[in-house]
C-alpha cells in the first residue's frame, strides 16, 4: 500500500477529463451559479444558494472540515478549457472503522456527459488506496434516479431508507442509504 493520505496537503485527482483540485476564491462564482441552480440541489440537504456571500460562507465550511481533518471537498474542473464543473468529496471520515461518505454535485448543463461516474472512480480509488477505508457510503434523497443508477452502476447496495429525514419546502423525503465495500469493488 502507499502512503496513507495525512490532511498536509490537499491532494489532486486526474481523470481522463478531469481535475479534482483544491477550490480557491476564484471559484466562489462558479459555486454560486452551480449552487444557485434549484435543479442541481434538489436532492441535496441545502436550498438554491443566492449570493456571493454564501458562496464564500460554503467554501470557509469546507476548508474548515479539510483543517480538521474530517474530510475533503474537491472542485471539478473539466481539463480540455479549464471550465469549473462541480464538487465532490468525502466526509465523515471515521479512521477507526475505515468508513467515509461520498458525494459530489455536477452543473446540469454537465449531466449528460458521465462526469458523475468519471468522479466517484477517481474518489473511490482514492479512499481505498491512499485513505485505507474499507467502506463508502452515499445518503440520497428519494427521486435522485439518476445517482441511484450510478451508484449501483458502480456497485453500491441498497442498505436502507432513512424515513422523513429530510424536511425541504415543507415536505418530508426518505433518503436511502447506498454501501460499498472495498471487497466488493475491487472483486467486480
Amino acid at each position: 500500500m502507499s502512503h496513507l493520505f495525512d490532511f498536509l496537503q490537499f491532494p489532486s485527482l486526474e481523470t481522463e477529463r478531469l481535475l479534482l483540485r483544491e477550490m480557491t476564491p476564484d471559484d466562489v462564482n462558479a459555486l454560486l451559479k452551480l449552487f444557485g441552480n434549484a435543479q442541481v440541489v434538489k436532492f441535496l440537504e441545502m436550498n438554491p444558494i443566492k449570493t456571493t456571500d454564501q458562496a464564500e460562507e460554503w467554501m470557509r465550511w469546507i476548508g474548515g472540515v479539510f483543517s480538521a481533518s474530517g474530510g475533503l471537498r474537491w472542485g471539478i474542473e473539466r481539463k480540455s478549457d479549464g471550465e469549473f464543473i462541480g464538487s465532490a468529496g468525502l466526509y465523515s471520515w471515521n479512521r477507526e472503522a475505515h468508513y467515509a461518505e461520498l458525494g459530489f454535485d455536477i452543473a446540469q448543463q454537465h449531466w449528460e456527459a458521465n462526469y458523475p461516474l468519471e468522479v466517484a472512480r477517481a474518489i473511490i480509488d482514492f479512499s481505498w488506496q491512499q485513505m485505507n477505508l474499507n467502506r463508502l457510503e452515499v445518503n440520497m434523497v428519494q427521486g435522485n434516479v439518476a445517482l441511484m443508477k450510478i451508484m449501483e452502476q458502480l456497485g453500491f447496495k441498497h442498505e436502507g431508507i432513512f424515513r422523513q429525514r429530510l424536511r425541504k419546502g415543507g415536505k418530508y423525503y426518505d433518503v436511502h442509504l447506498y454501501g460499498l465495500l472495498r471487497k466488493e469493488y475491487i472483486d467486480s
